[in-house]
């Protein structure tokens, strides 16, 4: 029973012939190179599975709701502005919310304790979050649920005193977009 994993010349061909694999094992022959086929569970949907028919109207309430729950649950000041908009999907009719709040003239010590907030919280409900130690203060977290993947960030910027929060939802369509 084969388990779809490559190994020997098959595998090395495959690495031989992938643009970017090719240079690594090229410039560091002593490195081994293991590629894993993708986890189903987790990753995208398949290129032919069309993103979900929705009502503009129920999607864009359930995007800013969501966004609106995040900010209430890791920053204490209500945002001084509020915007939503739909933009251009990944596929041609295709579209996502994209939706933001920003908080100007934010207290660095409270905004800093709403960054460490979210990432604890984004963690503790099951998001991958990704905090990176240096550059802007941030927190940049993706939530995939059946193969649709929703991203939040959070980011601090202090020479600005500016807190903005930023969500963004997967592909949908409706049924008034050409397919």
């Amino acid at each position: 029973m084969s388990n779809g994993l490559r190994s020997g010349p098959e595998a090395a061909a495959q690495v031989a012939d992938d643009p970017f694999w090719s240079v690594v094992r090229r410039r560091h022959p002593d490195l081994d190179i293991v590629l894993l086929p993708p986890d189903d569970a987790t990753g995208p949907p398949p290129d032919d599975a069309p993103a979900p028919l929705v009502e503009p109207a129920a999607e864009a309430a359930r995007a800013d709701g969501l966004a609106d729950l995040w900010w209430r649950a890791v920053v204490v000041d209500e945002p001084t502005e509020a915007t939503s908009r739909w933009v251009g999907g990944s596929a041609r009719g295709t579209r996502r919310r994209e939706v933001t709040r920003r908080l100007e003239g934010a207290d660095l010590a409270a905004t800093t304790a709403a960054l460490d907030r979210a990432r604890d919280r984004l963690v503790e409900s099951g998001w991958h979050v990704l905090a990176p130690p240096g550059g802007m203060p941030r927190v940049l977290a993706s939530h995939v649920d059946a193969g649709r993947r929703t991203e939040l960030m959070l980011v601090l910027a202090p020479t600005v005193s500016r807190l903005v929060l930023r969500l963004r939802t997967p592909d949908v369509r409706w049924s008034d977009d050409a397919s």
